[in-house]
């Protein structure tokens, strides 16, 4: 397969210092999504934006980590299931819904299976979901505005997911703790 290269902040494109800049902030160093991503400048800049607008979105950080861990696992991509295990730690996800997402089932939690099965429908049906579909999520207390932060989830996660399929993103050590591997692999 064609080499990625994962770029340090000497050797990153002028075009993605800023991205660079705004990960380390973000994060405290600068993950290997990022220093793949910035190959493409535009891509790194655009990840990011979305991620900072998905983080004012209607939906709670623990909310928040549970569509983008549930995208990662039905799209398979073994960094971001790392990564969002991790960071809905961090948000305090209960540990049992964790697992849940990252073994690809039912969360004990009504809301948060709600949005678990919402978000794997509209990856599965891609966005073509039906009327039930929908009445489900919102008879579990979300409203319309929700439905549009998960679709920003769906797209930040497409975008990434792609992208470490292909670059096939190396693991952060910071999330090493966290480590996932696809059961199909």
């Amino acid at each position: 397969m064609t080499q990625f290269t994962f770029h340090d902040e000497n050797s990153a494109p002028q075009a993605a210092h800023p991205s660079m800049l705004q990960a380390k902030e973000a994060f405290g160093f600068v993950p290997n999504l990022i220093s793949g991503m910035v190959n493409s400048p535009a891509l790194a800049e655009g990840y990011l934006t979305l991620s900072g607008l998905y983080a004012n979105s209607h939906l709670t950080p623990q909310e928040q980590q549970v569509a983008l861990l549930a995208v990662s696992r039905y799209n398979g991509c073994d960094y971001c299931v790392s990564a969002h295990s991790m960071l809905a730690d961090m948000a305090k996800v209960p540990a049992d819904a964790i697992a849940a997402l990252r073994e690809d089932r039912p969360i004990d939690d009504p809301k948060l299976e709600a949005l678990r099965s919402f978000t794997a429908k509209m990856v599965d049906k891609r966005g073509w979901l039906s009327e039930a579909d929908i009445r489900e999520f919102l008879d579990a207390g979300f409203e319309m505005k929700h439905v549009g932060d998960v679709i920003l989830a769906v797209g930040i996660k497409t975008l990434s997911n792609y992208f470490n399929h292909i670059a096939q993103t190396p693991l952060d050590e910071a999330m090493s703790e966290f480590a996932w591997e696809h059961p199909d692999k």
